[in-house]
């Protein structure tokens, strides 16, 4: 009878851990998943490329526009974010082909009938890693089969594109602009909203980090659950040795605040990466308020990087 009464507090506080833990993983997951980033579409009156048609495994379409460089073997595969389209490549990578690179730009985004599922779009999906592969091995086929290929991502086609980076050999480089962590944002939330919501409220105003880390990764398994989807997860991706990658930010950036910047910087930890940040930039708008030193750096990078 004492050892049960010992035992008591922390049978009790055990209880109280495992309800937590399915109650506001939840209740944090739905935050999270309803959390939708609408960028303002661009207007384009005329883009350089032809349009065309590239099959997946399950048949299914993946459009695309292609710009030729004859003569070439570089191939610069752009992966738009999610919102925009593949005619927004030219306002990120217009300075490509004057560097000798054939121009592929796609539409990664596989729209169904279901809204709830399309409302996931912004969050970078293995099924999109795929479709993205898929364009990859046609590249090797239609272009050359030596060829040289670099991804350029923006935001949610940023992640796409580094995880596909470790999966052919012939991607030689990753061009990142947005690039982002979904485990730090969903850390994010709970750090907003877990003094408001978690009752009784244990921690006060500052939650410690193992508890913001422990809820994250609760978090992260719940949505791919609920979502029936491998999201890609970045930060796994940074810590192992991976393709040579820049990474653009703007300093005022709220979607990818600066500290979530320094964390990536942080566990990324490579010799052949580079970085850029712009001043009072906010999410993908580096490229309006610094268009020069943009195009310089991707160029320095590339010029470094792919011989």
């Amino acid at each position: 009878m004492i050892r049960f009464l010992l035992a008591l507090p922390f049978l009790v506080l055990a209880g109280y851990a495992a309800f937590a833990a399915f109650k506001y993983t939840r209740m944090i997951s739905n935050i999270f998943l309803g959390l939708v980033y609408r960028p303002q579409p661009d207007s384009v009156d005329h883009v350089r490329g032809e349009k065309l048609t590239i099959l997946d495994s399950s048949d299914r379409e993946i459009q695309a526009l292609f710009l030729e460089c004859k003569g070439s073997d570089r191939v610069m595969i752009f992966c738009h974010e999610s919102g925009s389209t593949k005619e927004s490549w030219e306002k990120y990578a217009y300075f490509f082909p004057e560097m000798g690179y054939h121009v592929l730009s796609v539409d990664l985004s596989d729209l169904t009938e279901d809204p709830e599922q399309n409302s996931l779009l912004q969050w970078p999906c293995e099924k999109e890693v795929q479709r993205l592969l898929t364009v990859v091995r046609w590249t090797k086929s239609a272009v050359s089969a030596r060829a040289r290929v670099v991804l350029f991502g923006i935001s949610n086609g940023a992640d796409l594109a580094l995880d596909a980076s470790f999966r052919e050999k012939s991607i030689e480089a990753v061009v990142t602009d947005g690039l982002f962590s979904m485990k730090e944002i969903f850390r994010d939330y709970i750090r907003r909203w877990a003094p408001i919501l978690v009752r009784p409220n244990l921690f006060g105003e500052n939650y410690p980090d193992w508890v913001v880390s422990l809820f994250a990764g609760l978090g992260f398994w719940h949505c791919q659950r609920r979502a029936r989807q491998r999201f890609v997860d970045v930060e796994k991706l940074l810590k192992k040795r991976h393709a040579p990658l820049l990474m653009i930010h703007g300093e005022a950036d709220d979607y990818v605040p600066p500290s979530h910047q320094r964390f990536l910087e942080k566990i990324e930890g490579s010799k052949t990466a580079g970085r850029l940040v712009v001043k009072k930039a906010g999410h993908n708008e580096a490229i309006v308020l610094e268009r020069e030193s943009y195009e310089r750096e991707v160029r320095k990078f590339l010029s470094r990087v792919v011989r």
